[in-house]
Formats: C-alpha cells, structure tokens, sequence
C-alpha cells in the first residue's frame, strides 16, 4: 500500500536537473561512432545495444572504466573502444570548437537530409538512442559559450585522469587492476538516480527478490544522496528498504528525511495546496507505526491525516486513512469497512476498494456470515483486481480464500487455491509476478500440506526454497513460524517433550498465542494438567479470540479433563461432554466443518470409554468422511483407530461367526491406521495399534499373526519407549 501513500504536489520536482558531464558526451561519441559504420554484424549489434542501454542507465563512469567495459569480454565490442580513444584525442586536440561541431554531427545521424551518404537515417530519433542523442543535443545547445568552456575544461580532466597530463596513454586492458587513485566519485545523472529508485522501489512492493540486497541499496542510497542531498526519494527509497530488515529508527529517521525535503516552499501561489506534503507525511508515519505494531501512535499520526485532509477535502487521502483505521482498531470494524468500499467505490480509488472487500470477506468470515456469501465478495475483488492488473491483490485474494478454506475446514482446496497463486506466478507471467507476502504465504502452505501427509523430505524442500525467497521482513515471519511449527509437530510425534517445550517457548517471539498453545500441547502430553490449565487460563484472557481458537482450547480443557479422571471416568464425563457441546455449537454456527468432524470425534471417544458403543459408532461415521477427505495423516490415522474401536465394542452380544467378520474388518482398519501413523512417525501410535491389533488377533486365535505384532511392538519399544498413554484420550 505504501506506492499509493508518496502522493506529492505535481510541482514538486521529482529528480534533480539533468547537466551535461564528460561522460555523457563520451557516450554519444561511441553512438555516433557505431552509428556511422555502413556494415554492422548481428551479434555486434545486439552488443552494442544492450551495452548503450547499460550505460544510459548506469551512473557517470570514469574514462578508465568505460573503457575497460567496452573492451570485456562480454561485449565483442574490442574495436570500438580503439576507435573511441582516437575521438577522444582528437577532441582534446580541438579544444572548444571540437564541441560546437560534435552538436552538427549528431544531427546528422538523425537527418537524411544532412547526411549525404546516408538515404536513410543511421540513427532514428524516436528510438531509446535517439530520444537520449536528442536531449544530449538540445542540452549543447541551449549551453552558452562560456559553459561550453566550463564543459570542455571538465573533459579535459575527464580525459587527464586516465591518459595523464601529458597525453601518454596507458594501456587498459581487461587484466588492470584498478587502483585507488584511479577510482573517482560515482556520479548519478538525474535521470539515472530517478529510473534506480522506480527500479528498486518497484522491486521492493512487488519482488523483492530482484530488488539489491539491504546493505548494497542502502550504499546506493548514500551514493545518490552524496550527488543530491535535496532528493526526497532517495530517502523514502531508503525508507523502504529499512521496513524490510525491520530497521525501526532508520526508517522513521529516513521518512522525516523524506518529507523534511518536500516540505512546501514560502514562494508557492497562494492557490496551491500547501498541506499536501503534510497531511500525506503524517499518513506514511501512520503506516510505519502500524507496520511496527504501535497501534496508539498509528492511531494519532492518522487522526492527524484525517483531520488536515478533510481541512483540505482531499478524498482521497481520507480513504486511504480511512482503510488503515479499520485495520488498526476493532470497534464497528464491519460499519468501517462497509463506508470504505462504498466511498472509495464512488471516488473510483479501485486498489483501496478491492483491498476494503478482502478485508469486509475476511471479517464477515469471522462473523458467522455464510461461505456463500464471504466467497462472493471476493469474487468482486477479483473483477476489480483482473479489470485493472492489480497483481498484489490477486495474489492476496488467492491467499485469503486459502485461509478461508482452511477455517472452513477444506484443506483440499485451501491447497489448491495456494498452488494456483504459485502456478500465476510461472511461466511465461514471471516478469509480471508479484513476490510479496502472500506468495510467500502460499509457499509455506504447500509445506504444510506435506507435513500433514508425512513428506518431510519434501516440506523442508519448499521451506528451504522460501528461505531463499523471501530473505526478509515482513514475508520472513511466515516462513519462520511454519519452520518452527514443523519441528514442533515432528518432535512431538517422537516424544521427545523437553526439545518441543523450547520451540513453543521460541515460538513466543513470532506468535505469543500460538506458542501458548503449543506449549498446552506440551503439557498434557507430560501430563502436567495443572500446567495445561494455567495456559488455557492464560489463552482466554486474550481478548478477541477468533471462533477457531475458542474451539481449540475447549478442546484441549475436555482432553485435561478426560485424561486427568481416568480410570472410572463415569459421571465425572458430564464436563468435557459439556465443553465438547458447546464447542460443536459454536464449530456449527461458524461453519467450521473440520472442527466439527475432529470434536465429534472426542465425544465419541468419550461415549466409548463410559460403554455406549452404538452412540460413538453413530458419531464416527458421522465424521470420518470430512477427516478422511480433509485431515492430515495423523487424523486419519487417529479415526481408523477409533471405527475399529467402535466396531470392536460395538460387536460384544453378536453371535461367534458375525464377530469374527467384525474383528477382521477391524483389523483390516487397525492396518491402515499403523500406516498412516509410521508415515508421520507417530510410533507410539504405531505401538498403541500394534497392541490393538495383537488383542484381536489373540481373540481370533491367530498366533502367528499376535506374535509377529508383538515382536514389532518390542522392536519398536526399544528404539521408542512410550512416555505417554495415548490410549486415554482421541
């Protein structure tokens, strides 16, 4: 959003004024001497076109270095650079008259008429060459005779610094080193300074990853800052680029930079609006502290852009201050939301008005409005995003029907919306892809989809490739969290308490909830249920706790409670049943489809263990279809166990043969149940089903079959000792 936030008054000048220096007019006579050649090979000129292309771009070169460039190995542009220092010769030789003519003879490339042995002209005017040709002579022309002198005095030294004083050559080849007394100051044309900031701020908002890394931009920044102290954009550029590494003090000290520059002039008519500057400043420090979580300064510096823009009438800068006060506070967000779109829809501010209906769908979610309905308001944020080629926020679309889908409890598609943001960004669409945080959050879950199906190989493949991605602020975030979560979720899975107790207290760094979560995770597993409590007392002091999160841990306090009665459960199960309900209530009224099939489950578990089996079995096949399609590994396998458990107990009163059918079939799923869980390396589940399963093999008198799981388990036993009854609980 902050491309939007730098709107300046169209009279502020944007870059320096362009001057004529020694290397600019060294660059034109290496035009004019390629374009005066007849006979030109097709690889020489594709050389000599990306290497005059590089050098208008490139900052003011010393003659040494220009020449080195041309004769590298890159370019098969050896014989031009000889060609060049016999112009350069010849124009020191001829002082001040060598200039005045040079203005003729760049005409002539461009005029048919001038040139008589040309019929066409060498050089087309309206060209990239031509256009930059052009400027260099207009520039000569409008210089008046004594700047002329003063130009020619600087190309003499220009000319001195690499041939010396007394016009000796030195030889410059590809193998010179440089010294220090050759390197001179870089010099950045005003047009150059200004095509580098749009490149890198561009490349900073859309992919950072082409963007220079934060050390080498921000010497750039001091190099364009050295050749104009005055240039605001330098210093927003640098703004930018400390928001990235998380640099709080450079970038507050390069946005008052920033703004200190553009401030109104005491000479500006009385008609212009001078509060521009002020009111737009106040709005990107807003952005800054909200960027940085400081909610209350935020929310001043906004009032404070609020109340010079509506001073000014100014829309829309309102708008935009309007669309940061919902993000930033949490009362009538839904009210907020709604006046944004609607005003920013009447003024045609299309960017602020896509982002406020992804904003009004993700709210609307939370607010128990229908799937239906959210996913309809995000279709027309797609209309807008498609009609106008807002890259950012079709990237961020995708990644929020992605996060819908997996509140909703569709993994399935939550991955496939990921893979299509992923698959938008390929082929032949790469130079127009967007690589911000919402890519990055698409990355990261294709990883956890393979770490719900047990491919830990492959999901540090992807992490790894995130890693890369995504080196910085705010995207590195994303890719930390799921990192730590991975390594939390395989730890747990081997037991090992101590090593994931310190990454969920890691995880406090990144996600203070989700690591008190994890941290409950931790305890109850340890059986330390005062410890789980306390958490849990700890998690429902936060306020605005969404409806998934108010699930979890009723979920969790019913397993606290379940674990910590057992043995003789009996009437004692009136409470987590309570929880349970009233968890199912609220996963049904929010539309949380997976939540509900996982708590179904508990209390089927529960029904179970108080001897009521056709109550449970009425409760697992109601739920074991949305696991078997949506959930991870570790689910699926937790869901055959509990069928097979229901059709064990289910089957008591049949009569011997019907049993044995029963008792087959329920080691059939206890079967892909112990798949499912040695994919993941869940081997104490493995174990737990092992037992299971020798049980029924024992009953069906099938020895060979109840010693083969018993040698597993003990094989097992000894590489993984249990240190938790997983039995107890779902």
């Amino acid at each position: 959003m902050y491309k939007d936030l730098l709107n300046i008054g169209t009279n502020v000048k944007k870059c320096p004024k362009e001057t004529l220096t020694p290397y600019k007019i060294a660059v034109v006579i290496l035009i004019k001497e390629y374009c005066s050649e007849t006979t030109k090979a097709i690889v020489e000129r594709r050389d000599f076109c990306i290497l005059a292309l590089k050098l208008i771009q490139s900052p003011d070169l010393d003659l040494r270095s220009l020449l080195k460039l041309i004769r590298s190995e890159e370019y098969i542009l050896q014989r031009l650079a000889s060609q060049l220092e016999n112009k350069f010769e010849l124009l020191y030789e001829m002082g001040v008259k060598g200039l005045l003519d040079l203005s003729d003879s760049l005409m002539h490339l461009m005029d048919p008429a001038l040139d008589l042995c040309h019929s066409h002209p060498a050089l087309n005017k309206n060209s990239v060459l031509g256009l930059y040709t052009r400027r260099i002579v207009i520039s000569l022309e409008k210089l008046s005779f004594y700047q002329v002198v003063a130009l020619y005095e600087s190309f003499k030294s220009y000319y001195h610094d690499t041939w010396g004083p007394d016009n000796s050559r030195v030889s410059i080849g590809l193998d010179n080193n440089d010294s220090g007394e050759h390197k001179n100051k870089v010099v950045w044309g005003g047009r150059q300074a200004e095509l580098l900031v749009a490149q890198q701020a561009l490349a900073l908002q859309t992919d950072e990853q082409r963007a220079l890394p934060p050390a080498e931009l921000q010497g750039l920044v001091k190099e364009l800052l050295n050749c104009s102290p005055y240039y605001a954009e330098a210093h927003y550029l640098s703004y930018l680029n400390c928001l990235r590494v998380n640099e709080y003090c450079g970038a507050v000290d390069s946005l008052y930079h920033c703004f200190d520059r553009l401030a109104p002039f005491e000479n500006r008519t009385p008609t212009e609006d001078r509060n521009r500057t002020f009111r737009y400043a106040a709005l990107n420090l807003a952005a800054l502290h909200a960027q940085f979580g400081h909610k209350k300064v935020a929310l001043a510096a906004l009032n404070e852009a609020i109340m010079l823009a509506q001073e000014a009438g100014d829309n829309v800068c309102l708008q935009h201050a309007h669309s940061w006060m919902y993000h930033l506070i949490d009362d009538q967000k839904g009210q907020l939301i709604e006046r944004s779109v609607g005003k920013a829809s009447m003024l045609g501010i299309t960017h602020t008005t896509s982002l406020g209906l992804i904003a009004s769908a993700h709210y609307n979610a939370l607010e128990s409005k229908s799937p239906p309905e959210v996913f309809e308001t995000l279709v027309k944020s797609d209309v807008l995003n498609c009609q106008h080629s807002m890259a950012d926020l079709m990237s961020m679309s995708y990644v929020e029907k992605a996060a819908l889908w997996t509140y909703y409890g569709k993994t399935k598609m939550s991955s496939l919306c990921s893979q299509l943001l992923l698959l938008h960004n390929a082929g032949d669409k790469k130079h127009h892809m967007f690589n911000g945080s919402s890519t990055c959050q698409a990355v990261v879950n294709v990883a956890n989809t393979f770490v719900e199906l047990g491919e830990y190989t492959l999901a540090e493949v992807v992490l790894s490739h995130a890693k890369d991605r995504f080196p910085n602020e705010p995207s590195s975030k994303i890719w930390m969290l799921s990192e730590q979560l991975h390594q939390f979720t395989r730890i747990m899975r081997h037991e090992k308490w101590s090593e994931a107790e310190a990454i969920a207290v890691r995880l406090s760094s990144i996600d203070p909830l989700e690591s008190k979560f994890r941290r409950a995770e931790v305890s109850l597993a340890k059986g330390d249920y005062p410890g789980v409590m306390e958490l849990i007392g700890d998690i429902q002091e936060n306020k605005g706790l969404d409806p998934l999160d108010q699930v979890r841990v009723m979920i969790l306090s019913s397993q606290v409670m379940c674990s910590s009665r057992l043995p003789g459960l009996g009437t004692t199960g009136a409470n987590p049943l309570f929880l349970l309900n009233t968890a199912l209530e609220i996963a049904d009224r929010k539309y949380l489809s997976y939540q509900q099939a996982i708590i179904k489950m508990h209390l089927a578990n529960i029904q179970l263990t108080m001897d009521m089996p056709s109550r449970a079995m009425n409760l697992v096949d109601d739920a074991i279809i949305p696991i078997l399609s949506h959930g991870g590994c570790f689910d699926r396998g937790r869901a055959f166990v509990l069928y097979a458990k229901c059709l064990v107990a289910s089957s008591v009163s049949d009569a011997a043969d019907v049993r044995n059918k029963t008792l087959h079939s329920a080691i059939n799923v206890l079967c892909k149940a112990k798949d499912h869980f040695n994919k993941i390396e869940a081997f104490s589940r493995v174990k737990s089903t092992l037992y299971l399963m020798g049980m029924l093999y024992n009953e069906l008198d099938l020895k060979a079959e109840r010693n083969r799981c018993a040698f597993e388990y003990r094989q097992l036993d000894v590489q993984f000792p249990t240190k938790a009854d997983t039995i107890a609980i779902f």
